[in-house]
């Protein structure tokens, strides 16, 4: 005789007996649910509220304003060179002012170089400063060797001398006759000055408007 206790006729833990219905879950015992997605919390902030990697970065992209500083700081360099040649070609009796020409072009294509950026408006009225006083320098730099010469000591006394240095500016600030013998050579270098800034100068302003 078969057991009607053997287990071999007992249904298992889990599994329904034969002609048995499966059962809804009672009450008080949840069925399983599937795993819910975590809503996403709508008080955090969003990525777009940080600042970029890539403007964090060190060596990220420079704003306009630091890259018309930059191009202005290193366009500066005209000024030492500009003067030195002025002065150079100044005592050989050549015509200095032609130095205007290379002044100008000179800043800008140092502009360029440190900026990478075309001429803006701002930039613009930088590079005519930066020539202008390259022009009223090296005029002052050409008229100290003459003094240099006239007074008898040699170039290097002058430099580190307070009173030669004084004796210059009362020259400049109140011998009228000094500038009444320097005018011809003040014109023409003012002329060949603007003249040789003209046509850079003019493009760059167009440059500085587009």
């Amino acid at each position: 005789m078969t057991d009607a206790t053997d287990d071999r006729t007992q249904p298992r833990y889990g599994e329904l007996a034969p002609g048995e219905a499966a059962q809804e879950p009672t009450a008080g015992v949840p069925a399983e649910a599937p795993a819910a997605t975590p809503a996403a919390d709508a008080d955090a902030p969003s990525a777009a509220a940080y600042p970029s990697a890539e403007s964090l970065a060190p060596g990220g992209p420079l704003t306009q304003q630091e890259r018309v500083g930059r191009g202005l700081a290193l366009a500066l360099v005209i000024i030492p060179a500009g003067v030195i040649a002025w002065t150079i070609l100044w005592n050989i009796g050549f015509i200095a002012s032609i130095v205007s020409w290379g002044v100008a072009a000179g800043a800008v294509w140092l502009y360029r170089a440190g900026s990478k950026a075309r001429v803006t408006r701002g930039a613009f009225w930088g590079l005519v400063a930066i020539v202008v006083v390259t022009v009223v320098l090296s005029l002052l730099a050409g008229i100290f060797t003459d003094l240099v010469s006239a007074v008898g000591i040699p170039l290097t006394q002058a430099l580190t001398d307070p009173d030669f240095w004084g004796l210059f500016a009362d020259n400049i600030f109140n011998n009228g006759e000094l500038w009444q013998a320097y005018l011809p050579q003040v014109v023409l270098a003012l002329a060949f000055a603007f003249l040789g800034c003209f046509w850079t100068m003019r493009r760059l302003a167009r440059e500085s408007r587009a």
